[in-house]
């Protein structure tokens, strides 16, 4: 998996166009038609599932549909986690970055707002108040997280829109609107604050919680548990797990499975969720 860095140095990235730990791949290649009737999961291994990236996600078969807790400074409404991105990790748990710079987009809100898409529109009203950046920046945050990990979703490549039996054929922009408005959705149903809410964690400047108790609740809600990344023992960020059913243009075709435990960044007592 993608090295922990800090908040500040995540943000930093953002603002200057870095990235951390990663690797450029070039754009994918396509193998033939999205035309499956049963697709396999990602990240199967069984032989008569098909490896057509245009089918099934790969090699970003593993997506973590990741959020933020800030609090110093605040971030967001004081009753939300806000949204971070969703990333295409590597079924063996690594990551590429940045795999077709010719669809980069430096206006992520200018493609949402031209889209005919129905969705377009209120993702955006939800991306203005909880995708967030630290700096404020917020537009290119949404650039860095569709440059950086969107190109990366094989099923989103330009190509896997071209179906000649039904007479289809990709428009501009229309993996990005499927990009952000999947990832609101998915936000949306996995959401970390009720969770916690609902098994009596709230936000206190005295109480304190275990990591047993966070998996507890996010295991109770959705019946699959979440990682938690602490800073300096307070949480401030939150991974969900999923393999992909299909191609990834909507919210149904993820599936949600255990994480990586190795991958909670925070101690196993004494854990602070601190208010906003």
């Amino acid at each position: 998996m993608r090295t922990t860095i800090s908040l500040t140095a995540a943000m930093l990235a953002v603002a200057f166009g870095t990235t951390t730990a990663a690797s450029h791949q070039t754009p994918f290649t396509l193998l033939h038609n999205n035309t499956l009737d049963e697709p396999c999961l990602s990240c199967a291994t069984t032989p008569t599932c098909s490896h057509d990236p245009c089918s099934t996600n790969t090699p970003g078969g593993l997506l973590l549909l990741t959020q933020f807790w800030d609090y110093s400074p605040p971030i967001g409404p004081s009753n939300s986690w806000t949204i971070h991105g969703l990333w295409p990790d590597t079924c063996t748990g690594g990551y590429d970055s940045d795999c077709d710079p010719s669809r980069n987009s430096a206006n992520i809100a200018s493609v949402l707002q031209s889209s005919s898409n129905p969705k377009a529109a209120s993702a955006l009203d939800t991306m203005n108040q909880y995708w967030l950046a630290l700096n404020g920046n917020d537009g290119q945050f949404w650039s860095h997280e569709w440059n950086k990990h969107g190109t990366c979703v094989s099923t989103l490549a330009p190509q896997c829109y071209n179906d000649e039996l039904k007479g289809q054929s990709y428009e501009k922009g229309e993996d990005i609107v499927d990009f952000f408005t999947t990832t609101v959705d998915l936000w949306e149903k996995y959401n970390v604050f009720e969770a916690l809410k609902e098994a009596g964690i709230e936000p206190s400047g005295t109480k304190r919680y275990s990591l047993d108790e966070l998996h507890k609740a996010t295991s109770d809600k959705w019946g699959k548990e979440a990682t938690f990344k602490c800073r300096n023992g307070a949480l401030n960020e939150a991974w969900v797990y999923f393999h992909t059913r299909a191609r990834s243009t909507n919210a149904e075709a993820f599936v949600q499975i255990e994480p990586l435990r190795e991958n909670n960044r925070c101690p196993s007592q004494g854990i602070r969720y601190l208010p906003k």
